[in-house]
């Protein structure tokens, strides 16, 4: 666990997490969980309440070194964010990017289910949490505030897009 500055970090949310998951409980982030959704663009626009419900609906996932967590061109049903450990994000066989915790990938799978556009693989043992698409569907369903929040945040990046010079 993190040395204790009273300051919310990325790995004193996943030990905090990570303690709390019981092994006979699917899904649920525990009291970290929220905090650590709300570093996500996409949930940043949600109340401390939805983010509670959206972390409720989260899980704790493993993969060890080397494993591929999303395969391109696959068919998009997760988000992941990475708690802990590297992943490099890869076009073909092109690198396109690394991943690193408190980044994101698969946002676009929570809204429209497509297939993924590149793969990532685990460049270290990672710890993600993750979000099914079924999950998430659930929440907005009892939650249509959810789907509120995530919309002004997909306004505001359109706009920004809109904003944007041109070369």
């Amino acid at each position: 666990m993190a040395k204790t500055t009273g300051r919310v970090t990325l790995s004193s949310i996943v030990g905090e997490t990570v303690a709390e998951v019981a092994p006979a409980r699917p899904h649920g982030l525990g009291r970290g969980g929220p905090d650590l959704l709300k570093q996500v663009p996409l949930f940043a626009n949600l109340s401390t309440r939805h983010l509670r419900k959206l972390a409720s609906r989260c899980e704790v996932v493993r993969y060890p070194a080397n494993r591929t967590i999303v395969r391109q061109d696959a068919r998009g049903d997760s988000f992941f964010v990475i708690a802990d450990g590297s992943a490099t994000v890869k076009r073909g066989t092109r690198t396109i990017g690394r991943l690193e915790p408190g980044d994101f990938f698969g946002e676009m799978a929570l809204l429209d289910g497509r297939p993924r556009s590149a793969s990532v693989i685990a460049t270290t043992p990672l710890v993600t949490v993750r979000l099914m698409r079924s999950e998430f569907s659930k929440a907005i369903d009892d939650n249509p505030e959810i789907a509120r929040g995530i919309m002004a945040e997909l306004a505001s990046r359109v706009r920004r897009l809109e904003a944007a010079p041109v070369h």
